[in-house]
């Protein structure tokens, strides 16, 4: 079967149309993962359509500063929902609206699939969400993740966090996670077609062989790794991959959060 490069974003609307893949065409998977404990990820955010249809992911990277993909900046507004586990539910998350004005998108990104592949929602003072709010039981929590080192090789042991679609093709409700290798942008060339949109600003997760490692997740959604001492950080946000998902073995590819670091230190909210 032939393989086609597209980007990762999980439009539900669309469900039906992404059984047929085609260049550019938004799909989402998380393959070969596995439900998430409740509160294990709470910097991770649904970015819903106004409807309540999840299309993206994202991530808190302070109480007022969404991190995501460019290419799930595309609706006239919608909603951000924090600290949920089952993306459907209404209860126990904070959930703001947005528009189109609040977005900050990488000025070197061209559209589709390609480098600088990062944007932001910028959230006013009075939508600012509140990272000491837990529900009863402790278990939505809402806190901002690390942004990367400096130190960060582009290497080693990474968690993949979303709402994509599994192996099956069903939809999931809770949140998923798998455990991937991270590979830097050389070796991750050398495992895509000559002919990729690969950059030097992405990183890759790939299990040889496998298709754990390929189109993971919902676009704009996490890729972090965890220091022995038990702190995250974001390393990458999910940009694009091949299909089939359930059998390719290529590698998943992301935008380098590290790399981005000045862009996003320059553009996020700031008092």
């Amino acid at each position: 079967m032939r393989q086609f490069v597209v980007l990762f974003a999980l439009a539900l609307a669309s469900a039906s149309a992404n059984l047929i893949p085609k260049p550019g065409f938004p799909e989402g998977r998380i393959i070969n993962g596995y439900e998430a404990e409740k509160g294990e990820a709470p910097f991770i955010l649904s970015l819903q359509s106004s409807s309540g249809s999840h299309f993206c992911g994202g991530t808190l990277i302070d109480p007022r500063t969404v991190l995501t993909a460019a290419h799930c900046l595309t609706n006239a507004k919608g909603r951000i929902v924090a600290g949920a586990h089952d993306w459907t539910s209404t209860e126990d998350v904070q959930m703001r609206d947005f528009t189109s004005a609040q977005y900050r998108i990488h000025e070197d990104y061209s559209g589709g699939v390609g480098p600088n592949d990062i944007g932001l929602i910028l959230l006013p003072e009075k939508d600012a969400f509140n990272l000491n709010a837990v529900s009863r039981d402790g278990s939505n929590p809402v806190s901002a993740v690390n942004l990367p080192s400096m130190a960060f090789e582009g290497t080693g042991d990474g968690i993949l966090y979303g709402w994509g679609r599994d192996n099956s093709g069903l939809l999931p409700k809770k949140l998923q996670k798998l455990e991937a290798t991270i590979i830097d942008a050389t070796r991750c060339a050398a495992a895509l077609p000559s002919n990729s949109p690969l950059a030097k600003s992405n990183v890759c997760v790939h299990t040889a062989g496998k298709a754990d490692g390929a189109c993971n997740g919902d676009s704009g959604g996490p890729l972090v790794t965890k220091s022995e001492s038990g702190a995250t950080q974001q390393v990458g946000i999910v940009s694009w991959g091949y299909t089939p998902c359930a059998t390719t073995t290529y590698p998943s590819v992301f935008t380098d959060v590290e790399q981005h670091r000045f862009w996003i230190e320059k553009n996020r909210y700031s008092d």
